[in-house]
């Protein structure tokens, strides 16, 4: 038998060199736009609970106003209230909410309520757009509504 007719057996670890780095250069894509995506739902989710939070401050606006109770320091209007909390977003007041033209006060002697609502535009991330890489992007209108009665008598409101 001739030498050169003899199979050589190959080496496993050799014939898969190179599959390693071909897996991560078709995942890293994938993996980065998941971890951008799960940066965006939870940057998302803080926004809401910080427009919770200010939609939430204009209602105590509006109730202690109506209720003739003493307003918490810097809170000189609706507007700077429901700013009180909003941190780096730009927290806005509808001029309508679900086709109300008053959205801030209560719409009839039977209603004792008030309704706050508040909103935002939300940028998500588009880093990975930059670069090639899928990406998001876009902005999100936020909105939250806060509905808060009126007590029976302001000696109730703390």
């Amino acid at each position: 038998m001739p030498v050169g007719s003899r199979r050589v057996p190959r080496d496993p670890r050799r014939s898969r060199r190179g599959l390693a780095a071909v897996e991560l250069a078709v995942l890293l894509p994938l993996l980065v736009f998941a971890c951008m995506a799960a940066i965006d739902f939870a940057r998302v989710a803080f926004a809401l609970v910080t427009l919770q939070n200010c939609a939430r401050n204009g209602a105590l606006y509006e109730l202690y106003k109506a209720a003739g109770m003493s307003l918490p320091s810097g809170w000189t209007s609706l507007s700077t209230a429901v700013q009180a909390d909003a941190g780096n977003l730009t927290v806005t007041l509808p001029s309508t909410a679900d086709g109300n033209a008053n959205p801030y006060s209560p719409q009839a002697s039977s209603n004792n309520y008030v309704t706050v609502t508040v909103q935002c535009n939300f940028t998500l991330l588009t880093l990975g757009a930059e670069r090639g890489l899928p990406s998001i992007g876009g902005t999100l209108t936020l909105t939250q509504t806060v509905s808060m009665p009126y007590p029976a008598s302001t000696a109730t409101v703390p």
